[in-house]
């Protein structure tokens, strides 16, 4: 494994998971996000216009300065224009993950449309994974690569690279980025606005956000009511279901969190 893949694998693939390789000459190598738990640990937000970023700029300066978390990644591609990714220290289940990227949309990309914004990992097929990145872009002789954020206004006209990236460059760039503390991954989600106007569903499928809120007890301040079932096995499997059932609230899924922090940090089992 080289510089490349050791950094790519401490910042983006879950615990346990296996450098990904094509499965065949023609397919791309990509990352699976989602693990059989439901958990994940890399989080990437697409923005596919290069005009856009002034507003990417925005969002990559305030998840610092607002947020007070480690800057994130930035790469380019002609495929997916810009994509800003995120490294979780602890996994966490995909519901709290997307409320996270939601959030993230509606503070700093609000002007951006809908159909020009991606969040991986998401629930269509397709945003359960992303490419693996530096990689040749199909068809074409232009390649995808991570780069210096202070250089992002260089890519507007053109958001890919002409020629292959140094290897190792790149791994220099992964090597100052960090992981985000569970503690302060929670902190940062509950700063950001809630979802009464945008759901993530509507970035996935390239649709405006409606007006109406879709759990307007919310914005009455009650807690929605949860319809997760019954019949757990244990407290960690109820906890999942809470973090991954739509109708909750940010404030149960952070209790939630909160809860299964120490079934992660000391990997008890089920």
């Amino acid at each position: 494994m080289n510089k490349l893949e050791s950094e790519l694998k401490r910042l983006y693939l879950l615990p346990g998971q296996e450098w990904p390789s094509p499965a065949s000459d023609t397919d791309k190598p990509v990352i699976k996000l989602i693990s059989t738990e439901g958990l994940v640990r890399c989080l990437v937000v697409s923005v596919e216009n290069g005009g856009n970023w002034e507003h990417v700029a925005a969002l990559y300066q305030g998840v610092q300065e607002d947020l007070d978390l480690p800057a994130p990644a930035i790469s380019v591609s002609s495929e997916a224009g810009y994509q800003i990714w995120f490294s979780l220290s602890e996994p966490v289940p995909m519901q709290l993950a997307r409320d996270f990227m939601a959030g993230l949309c509606r503070k700093y990309l609000a002007e951006i449309k809908a159909d020009k914004l991606k969040l991986r990992p998401g629930t269509e097929g397709e945003l359960s994974f992303v490419p693996l990145v530096p990689a040749r872009l199909e068809k074409t002789e232009r390649w995808s690569a991570y780069i210096d954020p202070s250089m992002g206004s260089m890519f507007v006209e053109e958001t890919w690279l002409e020629m292959p990236p140094s290897l190792d460059k790149q791994a220099g760039m992964l090597a100052r980025q960090e992981s985000i503390k569970a503690q302060d991954f929670q902190r940062a989600l509950g700063a950001l606005p809630p979802l009464a106007d945008l759901k993530v569903t509507d970035l996935e499928h390239g649709s405006q956000a409606a007006n109406a809120d879709p759990y307007p007890s919310r914005q009455s301040g009650k807690e929605a009511a949860l319809n997760v079932g019954s019949g757990f096995a244990n407290p960690k499997s109820f906890l999942l279901a809470v973090m991954n059932d739509p109708s909750a609230s940010t404030d149960q899924r952070i209790a939630a969190a909160v809860a299964l922090l120490p079934f992660f940090e000391k990997g008890a089992g089920e």
